[in-house]
């Protein structure tokens, strides 16, 4: 009897080891292989992107060597530039730093912070518009005082709206040049802008927007065939 008592106790605890057996490997296994699957490629890719990180952070100061060197590069070009004139009076405008500078030779008469070309482009069918500041040399070749805007094509399909003949009322308006403009050709001009907050940022369809009492000075001291350098 006694052993019989024996024989069933053991029966029970092999089963219930093979059942705990059996948990183990159904709650283990499947822990392992999300270990295998995702934890690792999750930690090399981790592993990855921390030794992108610090290869970038060692190249940062070879990047600001390179910014400081092309600063100084374009400084000595713009004063080559400046010695090339005597007593001529000029305007040079940093399309890329959106600056202007009134200068005759080397010296910097005024210099006013501006708005230059977006680089933008529009299109129409065949139509196409680049929203670009020309760069090179051109010449004040007229001046205008109270400049009425004559809104072209490309202004009413910005606003989503059906472009007019070209002698509806609506393309001509006030008040959006300022009270100057010194006309460059080619439908490029320095003028004022009732937008004076946006000045220093690359937000024009390709003319040079610049600040009231700057445009004055501009104006009352730029002759007609003075020459206008963008770069």
């Amino acid at each position: 009897m006694a052993s019989l008592r024996l024989s069933l106790v053991q029966s029970i605890g092999i089963i219930i080891l093979a059942l705990l057996a059996l948990a183990w490997a159904e709650l283990y296994l499947p822990l392992d292989e999300s270990m295998k699957f995702d934890v690792v490629p999750l930690a090399l890719r981790l592993s990855d992107a921390r030794a992108v990180i610090a290869r970038q952070r060692a190249e940062m100061p070879k990047l600001e060597k390179d910014v400081k060197r092309l600063e100084s590069s374009v400084a000595e070009l713009s004063d080559r530039f400046a010695s090339a004139f005597s007593e001529e009076l000029y305007v040079a405008v940093s399309a890329a730093a959106n600056r202007l500078y009134l200068r005759r030779g080397r010296e910097v008469i005024r210099e006013a912070v501006v708005s230059t070309g977006t680089d933008d482009t529009l299109t129409l069918g065949d139509r196409k518009w680049i929203f670009e500041t020309p760069r090179g040399a051109m010449t004040v070749w007229r001046k205008k005082e109270k400049p009425i805007w004559v809104k072209p094509d490309w202004a009413f399909l910005e606003e989503g709206k059906p472009i007019p003949p070209m002698d509806a009322p609506e393309r001509r308006q006030s008040g959006v040049l300022g009270d100057y403009l010194l006309d460059l050709g080619g439908g490029v001009a320095i003028h004022g802008t009732p937008l004076e907050n946006l000045l220093g940022q690359s937000v024009t369809h390709g003319c040079i927007r610049v600040r009231a009492d700057d445009l004055r000075v501009l104006f009352d001291s730029v002759p007609v065939g003075a020459k206008v350098y963008v770069y």
